[in-house]
Formats: C-alpha cells, sequence, structure tokens
C-alpha cells in the first residue's frame, strides 16, 4: 500500500499529520539508536569489567617492553616455597614473666600521699608481713661443693614477689651458661632462667659469683612450694648441683599475724 505523500501549503511547509508522522519515525529512530548504544555500552561494560586488572605498584613498568607482565601482581602462598601457613605461639602460666624493672620499682614502691592517708593500714599489714623475707641457712663448704661439683647454690632468699639467689661457679670454664632450673607442678613441667654474673668483692674468692631471679606466681594455693636446682653449661659438660638429688624447695605457707590480715607467702624450707 503506497504512503500518499505529505500535504504542503502554500508557503512550502508541511502540514500538521506530516510533522507529526515525521516526528513519531524519528523519536522511534532515537530509541532504536538509544537501545543499540545502551546494549553495546552494556557489552563493553561487562568486558572491560572481565578484563579488570588493579593499578600496578610501579606504574614505570608499564612503559617497558614486558610492562604489562612485570607489572602484574602475582600471588604466592607460603606453602609452596616450602613454608607453614600458620604459625602458632604456645603461652603457659608457668613461664617466667618479662616484667620491666620500672614496673616492679613501681610496684614496691609506696608514694608517701597514699602512705600517710593509709597509715593504720600499712602498719597492720606490716606486723603481719615480719616474717614475709626468709633465707636458706648460710651453706657451708661452699669452695669445697664448688670445687667437686664446678657449680653450686650459695644463697637463697624468699619474698612474696620473688625467690633470689646467688650461684657459685669454678672459673675457667670456657663458653659457659649459668642458671636456674624451677617448678612449680612437681616437675611436671619446669622452667630454665638464665642468671648474670655478679660482681664480688671479696679477695682470695673461689670461682665466679651468678645471680638470679624467680617471679613467684601471685594466687599460689598455701602448701605448695618451688623446687630448683641451678646448672653450669659449658664445653666440658653439663654440671649440676641439685641437693644430692633431693632438689632445693621453697615452700608457700600462711603467716598469721598480730592484726587481722593473714599473709601467704613463699619460705625458703
Amino acid at each position: 500500500m503506497s504512503r500518499s505523500p505529505p500535504q504542503i501549503h502554500a508557503g512550502g511547509e508541511p502540514t500538521e499529520n506530516g510533522m507529526k508522522q515525521e516526528e513519531e519515525e524519528e523519536g522511534a529512530d532515537e530509541e532504536d539508536l538509544d537501545d543499540e548504544l545502551d546494549a553495546s555500552q552494556l557489552e563493553r561494560f561487562i568486558r572491560d569489567r572481565r578484563r579488570a586488572k588493579s593499578l600496578p605498584a610501579y606504574p614505570a613498568l608499564l612503559n617497558g617492553p614486558h610492562g604489562a607482565e612485570e607489572g602484574r601482581k602475582r600471588v604466592k602462598f607460603a606453602d609452596s616455597m616450602g613454608l607453614s601457613l600458620a604459625r602458632v605461639k604456645h603461652f603457659s602460666s608457668l613461664d617466667e614473666p618479662q616484667i620491666p624493672s620500672k614496673v616492679l620499682s613501681r610496684h614496691r614502691s609506696f608514694p608517701l600521699e597514699q602512705q600517710d592517708l593509709l597509715s593504720g593500714l600499712c602498719h597492720s599489714f606490716a606486723a603481719s608481713l615480719r616474717a614475709d623475707l626468709a633465707c636458706l641457712p648460710e651453706l657451708r663448704d661452699t669452695e669445697r661443693r664448688v670445687r667437686r661439683l664446678r657449680v653450686c647454690l650459695e644463697r637463697l632468699a624468699a619474698t612474696h614477689l620473688d625467690v633470689r639467689g646467688h650461684v657459685r661457679v669454678l672459673s675457667g670454664c670456657a663458653g659457659k651458661e649459668v642458671g636456674v632450673r624451677y617448678t612449680f607442678n612437681e616437675w611436671l613441667s619446669h622452667v630454665d632462667a638464665q642468671a648474670v654474673p655478679v660482681a664480688a668483692n671479696e679477695p682470695g674468692l673461689v670461682g665466679e659469683r651468678f645471680a638470679f631471679t624467680v617471679y613467684t606466681p601471685p594466687l599460689a594455693d598455701p602448701g605448695s612450694a618451688v623446687h630448683l636446682a641451678v646448672y653450669l653449661k659449658c664445653e666440658e659438660g653439663e654440671f649440676w648441683d641439685n641437693n644430692e638429688g633431693q632438689n632445693y624447695t621453697v615452700r608457700y605457707r600462711c603467716v598469721p599475724g598480730h592484726a587481722p590480715f593473714v599473709s601467704a607467702a613463699f619460705h625458703a624450707t
């Protein structure tokens, strides 16, 4: 069916029906063009999204002949390089805590202002701790024991915070390591603590003197004990002083005072 041409007025302008028809045709063409643009944009967006890459860490590498390959990120897993995927660190409540010295100094010092405010309480509590420091009887024949064993416990003292001791070691051992091995659970587990050298101003002293500190648990049960032995490890071998196989023992006990306070602390036995 042939379409009649639009009616033209004398001035050469199309009639209203012809204008509407042309506008409708132009609108349809624009809609088709928009649909094609939308489809092409969507296809380009999906294609670009599939090929999306992160910004390279070194953009200058992209200018080289193999820039795209060198700038591409690569993922390597630890097990492919012979390493473990997980790193686990075990903690035990029996491990010796690493307490900074400034924290201990603040803990042991008491400001005068607070002491004045709590003078009555401090006096009563100090009375209950009158026997809180106990020392082992002076160990005899230290020189003889150090010559025989090459290492021996010289002195041991206990407070409500820690246990401290001196170790005598025979001189002349190369590459030596001096320390104490102790346990809080009857040797189900143990901890080794290294001793440090102590300057001795005693003429004629046999051997060298070392000192160690063992921090005691704050909430130990009365009746529990710390068992320990001192050791010397050097190029010539490993030497121990374990009190003739019985170990040295520091026992935890309660000390009643005149005030209504009860102190529980470690005491050397």
